[in-house]
């Protein structure tokens, strides 16, 4: 590729990157404006949750999508349902209205996060794949540094609807850069749109309602994306997300509601794995005339040991990375009272460790190739740091934080690089399906991660919630009661006494709570980050094969089914 279109292209990816991760991080200021906007504290909670849920469940989806209509295309309709979901969020009227803004804008963000790291590392050699990544994460840990801060300024400033309303001109400007610098297909930018105007215009549609098109529309839909699978997947993770957002706060855990959203969800998600591994290839024996089918986690690739160690690492990784960046800025806000721009400012602490982490590993892989030391390294520091955050205490000074946030952050930029880099060289090169393979090794990776957010988020805010609810059973703090944690936490904001009070000290509890859990995850990631793989990156100059020369547009021949569908298209 040549060298300015390249650059370019990266400029649009990291831009486009930056945007889905300033999402995840700008609301986490915004609880208590849009709570008493909307006067529904109780709910909102899925400001977060209403983005990281199907941004994590889509990712799979997202990459089987790009496998069969190339990454280009992909990638920009995942920009535009991320824009429409920021515009319904930016005008909404009710809470009803902005949660389900937040569910369109994540499905989007899920295309961006798994697709960037795809064409990014399509576009380079295996060798020089660390700096591409070196340069995606550092959109990432930069948007993780100055989303909450943004956030704070734009709620005390302007008003909160501008957190959303700024993803629009970037999001066109990231989505008009990629359209005419990436062109896989070697073709003008007006030839590709021409091409396929006369696919749209020429496709006989009275097909449609042929004998011969709903077979092949159910032979594609079950057995080619799998949204059997996605559906048994996706419902299981919501409902039993839902047990542990309400268990507790709304319910009582030994509530039937309760009991049944964790049940449910824990039988379904585990009903993913054996239909995934072995009951829809039989179906597809029966009723596929043959053909194989295409689960959304293949046996092969899942079952490769490198693959489930790396997983393993960044999911548990991410959980306590999100548990610890949101309560370090809670700390701040609930205990010293800080508004949301300075308290976010704190984030800073890990995410400059994180930055130069990124920047040190990129060059450090990409000169030597090594893997495995980058993760091991990145676990062990995270299990120290997570340590050093128990610690903290009503009495901690702004020094202590920041120095009990260094090591975290770098352990989070060791992770993230680390297991990507493991994850893609875990595929065969010689495989005939090396460019499925590697699409879909990135998203499973795309896809431990953002479950690990989600799930670090939804349990952070179960533990907290918990915490101070049965430690303020007893303690006296002389407080009227309250119906939610939300509730309370509104009121502290208006009747703030100061960080050594009896309600300051309850909180500290709750968040060391968090902390401690983190620690947990943090161990559960250093035992599966040691025994990740020792492959290392192809370091020698050879040949560029056409698998890095092109994304899956360039290498997906023109094919017409039996329904005249052009598969390429």
């Amino acid at each position: 590729m040549p060298k300015l279109p390249l650059v370019l292209t990266l400029f649009s990816l990291a831009l486009t990157l930056f945007l889905a991760a300033l999402d995840i991080v700008i609301v986490i200021t915004l609880y208590e404006t849009i709570g008493q906007k909307f006067g529904d504290f109780a709910s909102i909670g899925w400001l977060v949750s209403g983005y990281a849920l199907p941004s994590a469940l889509f990712t799979l989806l997202w990459g089987r999508l790009a496998s069969k209509f190339g990454l280009k295309t992909s990638l920009i309709v995942s920009i535009l349902i991320f824009e429409i979901g920021s515009l319904i969020v930016a005008v909404s009227r009710s809470m009803g209205m902005l949660i389900g803004g937040r569910v369109v804008a994540g499905c989007g963000g899920s295309g961006i996060q798994s697709l960037v790291f795809v064409v990014g590392t399509s576009l380079v050699a295996e060798r020089n794949r660390g700096f591409v990544i070196m340069v995606l994460g550092f959109a990432f840990a930069i948007a993780f540094a100055i989303g909450p801060v943004l956030g704070g300024a734009f709620t005390e400033h302007v008003s909160w609807r501008w957190c959303f309303y700024i993803n629009l001109p970037i999001g066109g400007l990231a989505m008009a850069m990629l359209a005419f610098s990436y062109n896989p297909s070697d073709k003008s930018l007006r030839d590709t749109v021409t091409s396929k105007i006369r696919v749209v215009r020429n496709y006989r549609y009275s097909q449609l309602i042929s004998r011969e098109f709903w077979p092949f529309a159910f032979r594609f839909i079950v057995f080619e994306l799998d949204l059997i699978g996605f559906a048994l997947s996706s419902t299981g993770f919501v409902l039993f997300m839902l047990g542990m957002t309400f268990g507790g706060n709304e319910y009582p855990w030994y509530s039937g509601t309760i009991i049944s959203y964790l049940t449910v969800g824990g039988v379904l998600i585990l009903s993913w794995f054996p239909y995934d591994f072995f009951i829809l290839y039989r179906w597809a024996a029966l009723h596929n005339n043959g053909a194989q089918p295409i689960p959304l986690l293949r046996w092969s690739l899942c079952s490769l040991s490198g693959m489930i160690t790396t997983s393993f690492t960044v999911f548990f990784g991410c959980f306590a990375f999100n548990m610890q960046s949101v309560y370090v800025v809670q700390f701040y806000q609930l205990v010293h009272n800080s508004g949301p721009t300075s308290a976010s400012m704190h984030l800073w602490a890990f995410l400059v460790a994180t930055i130069l982490c990124i920047i040190l590993i990129g060059k450090l892989t990409s000169a030597s190739g090594q893997i495995k030391p980058v993760i091991v390294f990145g676990v062990m520091v995270g299990m120290i740091g997570s340590g050093l955050l128990t610690l903290i205490t009503t009495s901690s000074t702004t020094g202590d934080t920041i120095g009990y946030c260094i090591l975290p952050g770098a352990a989070f930029g060791c992770i993230l690089q680390g297991t990507l880099l493991s994850a893609q060289v875990q595929i065969d090169r010689e495989s005939p399906d090396v460019h499925t393979l590697f699409i879909e090794a990135t998203a499973l990776n795309a896809f431990s991660k953002s479950l690990g957010m989600a799930f670090g988020g939804i349990a952070a805010t179960m533990i907290f919630t918990n915490s101070v609810k049965d430690l303020l059973k007893h303690t006296t703090t002389n407080l009227p009661p309250f119906t939610s944690i939300e509730a309370l936490i509104a009121y502290r904001g208006q009747n703030y006494d100061g960080p050594q009070s009896a309600l300051s000290r309850v909180f500290v509890k709750g968040i060391k709570n968090v902390m401690y859990a983190a620690l947990g995850c943090y161990a559960v990631a250093l035992l599966f980050g040691i025994f990740t793989s020792s492959k290392k990156l192809i370091f020698a100059v050879q040949k560029t094969d056409d698998f890095e020369r092109s994304s899956a547009e360039a290498t997906v021949r023109e094919k017409v089914s039996p329904t005249g569908v052009d598969s390429s298209t």
